[in-house]
């Protein structure tokens, strides 16, 4: 049926009209001048002033004329503020020479003393380094653990202490390193490492095993099991593909007979392999599309890398298995796509596609879970994906190297609302960043666990410090819908507000936020009748 005879009907019918279709073009926030920053620079989300809100840093590459086997370092840094857009602080001079870059860059944001703030961690002339978050000052440093061990730095957590504060390093192919903060050895893997390990805690004991590539390594740095699969893996993404409440592993890399999207359980048993992608160069989770089972696999394919006839195509893959669809670019000579998902960019919680560099005239944009275009940004730069309004969204810092870096959403936003004056802890996805998508589905941190009512609310004990994403609750609450409030506490004792929502007119609610703690509280701050939480679940990473 037509659209506007089907919107003249429903207006007939109900003598309301139906609500417009919610645009999902990108909304200019923000600009910040990171000129100062250099050329070729990436960026780094994190809250290093302790205001609550993200800041930007540039980390700007040392030269190489030639970076495929030897991983550069870490040239210069520069931090800004994204609400003043004023300059912060800087450390180390840009290279003019530096004009791109092709590999991670070893630098992260993260509170690896756990004093509350976050410092500045990045690999120079040799060295980790850490700079005070807040005034770019040097607080110590320690000598990399091996050669040419800088292709890029992972925070992670093999000792099985209150937070992560192991650091990984890696050469450019063959071998990691993981260290305490003070730089002391704990133990080294030599393997088709890939180009980003990725930590997580896939028993949920504490101590988290390391995706070293193709390598499933224990916390103790032990293989248990390899991929069977080619050449090196590209990205990781770990979450639960098939609703069967255990999470598994994606591999995009290069397959032994074509399969170069592979699927598998912890135990490295193979879930499936899918066949259909030359080379897939990202992969990344997704409920991309919710009338279909599981998780999906989006996935970036580089299907022919020469330069007359080179290209490349973003493709989807269901929970089975089978290849939903795949782009068909009629642009040739250019392969350099990045694809990362984008979850909750309007605000429904749904999975998005997000792809930018995709050269040949061919802009960066947003794609549905059918492969629609359903966006496209005004500025063709390189994109990092952070909440950084504070409104449950996910915005988009696309920015120019070595000029100026934008901030979209897909609705206006206030920088200045969510300023709390308390450091905003680091969520994994930004402490441990990187240029090959590497990211993970979060869990429910109190599956099978009590909510008990008390002051304030119900609250639940989660059985220790976990890393928090966000809940969803359930109220009975008459068909009134329920303002709440969501607490997070360390000890169960000072507790910290850290997100407000509401309920639809079921009593169903969920709402998104940057935390960490043990224990976690809901309560009501109004509802217009009685309201008792039914049911929730905390989400989070490990």
């Amino acid at each position: 049926m037509n659209v506007l005879i089907a919107a003249a009907l429903a207006v007939a019918a109900t003598g309301v009209a139906p609500p417009a279709p919610v645009s999902l073009e990108p909304q200019l926030v923000t600009s910040v001048d990171t000129s100062a920053g250099g050329t070729g620079a990436r960026l780094l989300m994190g809250d290093v002033s302790g205001d609550g809100r993200l800041d930007i840093v540039t980390m700007q590459p040392t030269y190489s004329a030639d970076d495929r086997y030897i991983g550069r370092q870490v040239q210069a840094l520069a931090a800004f503020d994204l609400g003043g857009g004023g300059q912060l602080w800087q450390v180390g001079t840009p290279d003019p020479r530096v004009t791109n870059n092709g590999t991670d860059i070893p630098a992260e944001i993260y509170d690896i003393d756990g004093d509350g703030d976050n410092e500045v961690l990045a690999v120079m002339e040799g060295e980790l380094r850490i700079f005070d978050g807040r005034t770019g000052q040097l607080t110590r440093a320690f000598p990399v653990p091996g050669p040419n061990a800088w292709d890029t730095i992972v925070i992670a957590n093999v000792r099985g202490l209150d937070r992560p504060r192991d650091i990984m390093f890696k050469d450019r192919y063959e071998q990691v390193w993981v260290t305490d903060s003070e730089g002391n050895l704990l133990w080294t893997h030599r393997g088709t490492v890939g180009h980003r390990p990725y930590p997580h805690d896939f028993d949920d004991d504490g101590r988290q095993e390391l995706l070293a590539g193709y390598d499933f390594v224990t916390p103790d740095g032990e293989l248990v099991w390899t991929a069977n699969m080619a050449d090196h893996p590209d990205s990781i993404a770990v979450g639960d593909i098939d609703g069967d409440g255990a999470e598994d592993v994606v591999f995009g890399g290069a397959g032994l007979g074509g399969d170069s999207t592979n699927a598998y359980r912890s135990d490295g048993t193979l879930l499936w392999q899918n066949l259909d992608a030359v080379e897939a160069q990202q992969v990344g989770l997704g409920d991309f599309r919710p009338d279909l089972p599981g998780l999906e696999v989006a996935g970036l394919d580089r299907v022919d890398r020469t330069a007359t006839t080179g290209k490349d195509s973003l493709y989807l893959v269901s929970a089975t298995g089978q290849t939903l669809w795949k782009e068909q670019r009629s642009t040739l000579g250019c392969w350099g796509t990045v694809l990362e998902p984008l979850h909750n960019w309007d605000g429904t919680y749904r999975d998005l596609l997000l792809a930018w560099n995709r050269g040949c005239g061919e802009v960066a944009g947003i794609w549905d879970g059918t492969g629609q275009r359903v966006a496209t940004f005004p500025v063709d730069g390189r994109m990092v994906r952070a909440d950084v309004c504070g409104d449950d969204r996910t915005e988009v810092v696309d920015y120019v190297m070595g000029d100026r870096a934008y901030v979209y959403s897909s609705a206006p936003c206030d920088l200045a609302a969510k300023v709390t004056g308390r450091p905003l802890p680091q969520a994994k996805k930004h402490y441990n960043y990187s240029r090959y998508t590497a990211e993970e589905i979060p869990v429910d941190h109190a599956g099978g666990l009590r909510w008990r009512p008390g002051h304030g609310g119900w609250h639940v004990d989660l059985g220790r410090l976990r890393e928090l994403t966000g809940v969803e609750v359930t109220f009975a609450a008459r068909r009134h819908a329920v303002d709440y409030r969501v607490e997070t506490s360390v000890d169960g004792r000072r507790w910290t507000v850290a997100a407000r929502d509401a309920t639809d007119r079921v009593g169903a609610g969920r709402v998104e936020f940057t935390g960490l703690g043990r224990y976690v509280r809901v309560g009501v701050d109004r509802c217009a009748g009685p309201a008792r939480l039914t049911g929730g679940s905390v989400l989070g990473t490990r």
